[in-house]
């Protein structure tokens, strides 16, 4: 989930409640807050914690909210995964520590130690564009085997690796789930084994991502090919409008205030598009939902 902002380092309330009540009516099964796509890293800890609180509160138990706790330093990952449990959260997901790039052996250590001591199942998100550390399979099939490792999300965007994570967690089908990051390989992962999405583009279109799932989950081939066109022309359309690592989520912020959502701020120091940038977003929401993205 994006994370709805009033000001850049501001939580839009009524907002958030807006956006966790879109989600819920699109069928989601989960809330996925504080990862890439909602700033996670470049918010204080005061939003935060409010967001996990407003969305905790808004969605009532109806699906488990997950919350990223990525940072270099453990104490602060488990204070925050603390609170986080105080508000309601029922997991939290972390990417390998960033800045210094960590050999096998040290996230074996890292996620291990952090497991340990964790108040909340944990749920280990291979991030290698934002982390420069990428978990091999071999990695997340030992550390499968702790208890409190509950399920991995894979945004390698390396659909052979996908596969290879695959294979490599079939012991540990029963306790473990692996999820797909990017939006346009959902369906096709599904289809191979994959328990289902966290995806960016769920924020605009929540219906047609669960329909695909469901689609995938029954191996209807053709409806699955069908509405991953309307999810990958979604990312093709938005996801390359802006520059740099976060140009993707400048597109989505600005559809969703578009269709009435949020307001278009992003957290410093990123500006959101406005004027004449605007113009090609306007046009790929009007495409996409003539193409049927609900």
């Amino acid at each position: 989930m994006v994370t709805p902002l009033a000001a850049p380092h501001k939580l839009d309330v009524a907002a958030t409640k807006r956006m966790a009540q879109h989600l819920l009516a699109g069928g989601v099964d989960g809330i996925f807050l504080l990862g890439t796509t909602g700033e996670g890293p470049h918010l204080p800890y005061a939003v935060r914690e409010q967001l996990v609180k407003v969305v905790c509160s808004a969605v009532k138990g109806k699906v488990p909210v997950l919350v990223g706790i990525t940072e270099t330093d453990m104490e602060d990952a488990l204070a925050f995964a603390a609170k986080c449990k105080m508000l309601g959260a029922a997991g939290v997901v972390a990417a390998p520590p960033y800045y210094f790039k960590l050999t096998q052996q040290e996230c074996v250590t890292w996620f291990t130690a952090l497991a340990d001591r964790l108040p909340l199942p944990l749920v280990v998100y291979d991030m290698p564009a934002h982390t420069d550390t990428v978990i091999e399979p071999a990695t997340i099939a030992e550390l499968a085997r702790h208890p409190n490792v509950v399920a991995m999300k894979d945004s390698s965007s390396v659909i052979a690796l996908f596969n290879k994570f695959r294979v490599a967690l079939e012991p540990f089908q029963d306790k473990f789930s692996l999820f797909m990051g990017p939006d346009e390989a959902m369906g096709e992962a599904v289809l191979m084994g994959a328990d289902g999405g966290v995806c960016t583009g769920a924020n605009l279109w929540p219906a047609t991502f669960k329909k695909m799932y469901l689609a995938a989950k029954a191996g209807d081939i053709e409806e699955v090919r069908r509405l991953q066109t309307i999810t990958t022309t979604s990312s093709y359309l938005l996801y390359g409008l802006g520059q740099g690592q976060i140009g993707f989520l400048k597109g989505v912020k600005a559809a969703l205030a578009e269709m009435g959502l949020i307001q278009n701020v992003m957290t410093a120091p990123f500006t959101p598009f406005k004027g004449a940038e605007l113009k090609p977003v306007r046009a790929a929401i009007a495409k996409l939902r003539k193409l049927g993205a609900e």
